[in-house]
């Protein structure tokens, strides 16, 4: 038989599907994480690790489960890295933990809406929560209520990201723009207060309306402490 070609011996060898040892959730992240979420494949991340996409399959079912794995990854990664000081108060741990959940979500780009929560979860990424609830336990809330407060923190910030992202686009959140057309279409004597209010140039979507929401849940949830 006659001997490779120097063209051919450069083409990165593929593994087979007995190969599958030499992958794990760490090299699948770091090679996804060099190609464009809207871009990624699973035969196009199979050629770039140089395995056969059966062998990705063995520890990814799919391209969403790729996206889901790449978005939570990119999420605690985020919350790992969050630091709540020691002296902070219950008020300020929230305002910390709230606004680190919308940055990470936000962040995370178009990776957002396939962000599950899985076994994955470190127990770094979650400690800020803990933190909050030790800090609300320790202003006099109890138990119960520190839960739902910590629950419901997370859903405004979690929303709030939703909304922050689709309002980013270059054609701005579908909500203004079905707003604006209907002002538009409205008796110019009606909606006067809505009028002025969009004349300002009111941002619905940026960091003062999010300061807001979080300073409205805490004078909420300071009426809870006995």
């Amino acid at each position: 038989m006659g001997t490779p070609s120097e063209s051919e011996s450069a083409v990165p060898q593929r593994r087979g599907r007995g190969e599958r040892a030499g992958l794990d959730r760490a090299t699948i992240l770091a090679a996804a994480r060099t190609v464009d979420a809207a871009k990624l494949t699973m035969q196009g991340l199979a050629d770039l690790l140089g395995v056969d996409r059966k062998a990705l399959h063995h520890h990814v079912s799919g391209r969403e489960a790729l996206l889901e794995l790449l978005a939570e990854d990119t999420f605690l990664a985020r919350m790992s890295a969050v630091g709540i000081p020691d002296d902070a108060s219950w008020k300020d741990a929230c305002r910390i933990f709230a606004d680190a959940m919308r940055r990470a979500l936000v962040d995370s780009g178009p990776l957002m809406s396939h962000f599950r929560v899985s076994s994955q979860v470190t127990l770094a990424s979650v400690r800020p929560a803990e933190i909050v609830l030790e800090r609300m336990l320790a202003a006099g809330f109890d138990d119960d209520t520190a839960g739902r407060g910590l629950l419901l923190l997370t859903t405004v910030s979690v929303g709030f990201a939703r909304e922050q992202l689709s309002a980013s686009g270059a054609d701005g959140h579908p909500h203004v723009r079905n707003f604006r057309d209907m002002l538009a279409h409205a008796d110019a004597d009606d909606l006067g207060a809505l009028r002025r209010l969009d004349r300002r140039d009111f941002d619905a979507y940026g960091d003062e309306q999010f300061r807001f929401d979080i300073d409205a849940f805490l004078t909420a949830m300071s009426t809870y402490i006995p």
